[in-house]
């Protein structure tokens, strides 16, 4: 409870003027004494706490504007890390897919393989090639001289050559159909190869974005760290400054206390003072009052004998 302490109102005006004895006026200087250095520390107090009290707000104000500078990096660091989640589920899926393409890569490989192994083969000549090197016997035939035994096996040759061209031609169907499927194996093989690339491709890119993903949330976290790290700092400085505050309000109320008794003592050694003069005075003014009447008696008895007759007074 604030009492006194102020500028425009010293101890010395609280108590007023009394009169007392001069061991109670010697405590009365003492007290007053005592009053003008609380007066002085109390101020010293109010100011220091009032320092202090600005200092926490700022302290506070501090930490509000780092944890409002934390929300919009939450918010990226959130984002950057949902953004992580989805590219490492199209992964997933991803690497399904390429091992389903290369699974079908592998039929497609074996199928070929297996056609190729099954076909004719190279030892069946095409009609086409038979009847060109049929015209070049022929040719040489009707344009060279050669010996009657040579020309026997050139004639033997041809025949044979016609045979084949007519079990080729024979064939042609079946040769056609047989390359045809491979041909369509191999770009069934082609497409195989061209959508596993595809897909290692894509999973390569998704890799990196999400490393570059898993960066930024890292620098997010860094940031993040360097804001929790501050925030901390100043919550120990505010603890501290909160520390020295309720010391100082601690020492503030323990002067005003002080300062409170010995005002509360100064006044009861006043009124009892005033307590005894007022006693006092009571005292005198029922004594001069009774010593009237009795005066007053005795000459309204002188009154009476004065009328009655002559008064003697004898010895």
């Amino acid at each position: 409870m604030d009492i006194y302490l102020t500028p425009d109102r010293p101890a010395s005006a609280v108590t007023g003027r009394t009169h007392l004895s001069e061991e109670e006026e010697a405590l009365e200087r003492e007290e007053r004494e005592k009053l003008r250095h609380i007066d002085s520390k109390v101020h010293e107090l109010r100011s220091r706490r009032s320092t202090l009290l600005t200092q926490v707000h700022q302290l506070s104000d501090e930490q509000k504007a780092l944890y409002d500078q934390r929300a919009p990096k939450r918010q990226s660091l959130e984002a950057a890390h949902s953004e992580h989640r989805s590219i490492g589920r199209r992964l997933s899926e991803l690497r399904s897919a390429r091992d389903a393409a290369r699974t079908r890569l592998d039929e497609a490989l074996a199928n070929l393989r297996l056609l190729r192994q099954t076909g004719p083969g190279d030892s069946r000549a095409r009609p086409e090639a038979i009847q060109r090197e049929m015209e070049q016997l022929e040719l040489k035939q009707q344009t060279s001289v050669i010996p009657i035994a040579e020309e026997n096996a050139l004639i033997t040759h041809l025949r044979q050559l016609r045979k084949q061209l007519e079990e080729a031609n024979r064939d042609r169907a079946k040769v056609e159909g047989y390359e045809q499927k491979v041909k369509d194996a191999e770009e069934a093989l082609k497409l195989r190869r061209v959508e596993l690339s595809q897909l290692v491709a894509e999973g390569e890119k998704l890799r990196v974005e999400r490393d570059n993903r898993m960066a930024s949330m890292r620098a997010h976290l860094a940031e993040e760290g360097q804001l929790m790290a501050a925030m901390r700092e100043k919550s120990k400085v505010r603890s501290e400054v909160m520390a020295r505050l309720d010391q100082t309000s601690r020492e503030l109320n323990d002067l005003e206390r002080e300062g409170n008794s010995l005002v509360a003592n100064q006044r009861s050694r006043r009124q009892e003072a005033r307590k005894v003069i007022t006693d006092y005075n009571r005292s005198v003014r029922s004594v001069v009052a009774g010593q009237s009447a009795y005066d007053r008696a005795a000459e309204e008895q002188l009154e009476q004998l004065l009328k009655r007759g002559r008064v003697t007074l004898g010895g």
